[in-house]
This record gives structure tokens, sequence and C-alpha cells, in this order.
């Protein structure tokens, strides 16, 4: 029976596979796995954002000297005001997507995508813990002598 590292409505962790079921069906043997990294993505909408704010804030610095008196006070108040309101829009316009990479079977997948990486970090121990575990008895195969046992049989079948 294999022991479940991590269970969630569309992903299971063993210590053998790492299954999901959502966007489509994958089951991925975690021997087969290796060069798990996170990564995150979500900059091109950031970029836009950055620019507007940036443009808006340069309009109101030369806005500042064509006006005169309290108009001089409002001007000051939109410089002011534009960097902060630009980041603000940044994180909620443009969240940042996280995602579990790594290669199987000499091929690059996504193991697993969120906007949440509390998360990302939960899946990504829960994994690491089941690739440990699954070293730890495949070590103990080769030291009991069954990797070559089932070698030989393979090899005769």
């Amino acid at each position: 029976m294999p022991t479940i590292f991590y269970q969630e409505h569309d992903i299971v962790i063993t210590d053998d596979v790492y299954a999901v079921w959502k966007p489509e069906p994958q089951v991925y043997d975690l021997e087969a796995l290796d060069d798990l990294r996170v990564e995150h993505d979500g900059r091109g909408g950031r970029i836009v954002l950055l620019v507007a704010g940036a443009l808006a804030t340069v309009g109101a610095a030369a806005a500042l000297t064509f006006t005169e008196g309290t108009a001089q006070y409002v001007v000051t108040a939109a410089v002011l005001a534009v960097p902060p309101l630009t980041g603000r829009a940044m994180r909620v316009f443009t969240p940042v997507v996280w995602l579990l990479r790594a290669r199987y079977a000499g091929a690059g997948v996504t193991l697993f995508t969120s906007t949440n990486v509390i998360s990302l970090i939960r899946v990504r121990r829960c994994l690491m813990r089941a690739l440990a575990a699954n070293a730890a008895s495949l070590d103990r195969l080769d030291r009991a002598g069954y990797a070559d046992a089932f070698r030989r049989l393979n090899s005769e079948l």
C-alpha cells in the first residue's frame, strides 16, 4: 500500500507517483522526475501598468510647471499619489502565477500552477518528502539484492 504524502481534489502525491487530474489527467513516476524547480510568471501586464504609472507621473510633474497657486498643490498630490497607486494596481490586476516545474523523462513539464505561493510551497514540500521516501525505498531494494533479481527476471521474460 503506497504512502500518501498529499491529497487534494485534483492532486495525489504518493511515494511512487505524482498524479494530477486537472486540466488533463497525468501520472508521473517519481523515479523519472528530476530538476524540480519553482518559477513565477506575470510580468507582461506589470510592465504595461508600470509604464502607464511612469507616464502619469512625468505628465503630472510637467503640469506642475504650468500651474500656479492652489493648483500646484493638487498636481503635487497627484505626483506623489501615482507611484503607490500604480504599485497597488500591479499587485491587484496582474497577480504572480507560481509554477512548479520539473523534467520528466527528459521533457519539461509543469506539475502545479497557482497564484497562492503557500499552496505551491505545500505541494513542493510534500513532493520532496515523497521523492526522499522513494529514494530510500530504492536504496533498501538495492541493498537487499532485489534490484538485481528484478533485472534478471525482466531480462529472462
